[in-house]
């Protein structure tokens, strides 16, 4: 496989930014099941998606970007798949957008507001992943990807339900949205 920006082997992306997940679950010591948790059954198709998605990138820009956010989860509660690619060259700030729900087999190019664009990326560099030993366990705890690539390094944590939305169980309530479902909603609000 000719890799990026010329190179043989895997591409500077795959070397630095594992986008099949593999090694956040190696090292948070869960195993893959698909047959278990919607995560999980959601991850069947990992390799492919990881592919896709590092081929995506590679293709677009030619080169590794300067600093760049992946959100990647099921879609509720439908468990297709939604990603969110935020990527900034030199001043100029995009996110690609699709969603396996809604047909669409391209991602939809937007562009981003500098401000909004480092306002997100520092968020996201700065969450800490959040334990599952109150949820009953991983497959009922986690519920996607998110990563983070700066400075040529990567940073990737799962995301918890309580990312996206805070559930009380026992009233049936929504307690709060979570900052995930937050970030999404000012992307494609502000950016509509």
């Amino acid at each position: 496989m000719v890799g990026a920006l010329g190179q043989q082997g895997p591409s500077v992306i795959e070397q630095n930014w594992d986008l099949s997940y593999q090694s956040v679950l190696n090292q948070n010591q869960i195993r893959w099941d698909h047959s278990v948790g919607t995560i999980f059954t959601w991850l069947a198709d990992r390799d492919t998606e990881s592919q896709y998605i590092t081929r995506f990138i590679e293709e677009e820009l030619g080169k590794l970007p300067q600093e760049t956010f992946l959100l990647d989860h099921p879609t509720f509660p439908s468990a297709g798949r939604t990603t969110i690619l935020g990527i900034r060259q030199g001043n100029q700030c995009y996110y690609w957008w699709r969603s396996t729900d809604e047909g669409m087999k391209e991602f939809k190019k937007r562009s981003l507001d500098p401000e909004l664009f480092q306002q997100i990326v520092d968020h996201l560099h700065s969450m800490q992943q959040r334990d599952y030993e109150s949820m009953g366990g991983p497959e009922k705890a986690y519920a996607g990807f998110m990563s983070v690539f700066k400075d040529g390094q990567g940073k990737q944590i799962l995301l918890h339900i309580n990312d996206f939305m805070e559930f009380d169980n026992e009233n049936q309530q929504i307690l709060r949205v979570g900052k995930i479902s937050e970030i999404e909603t000012t992307l494609l609000v502000k950016n509509n």
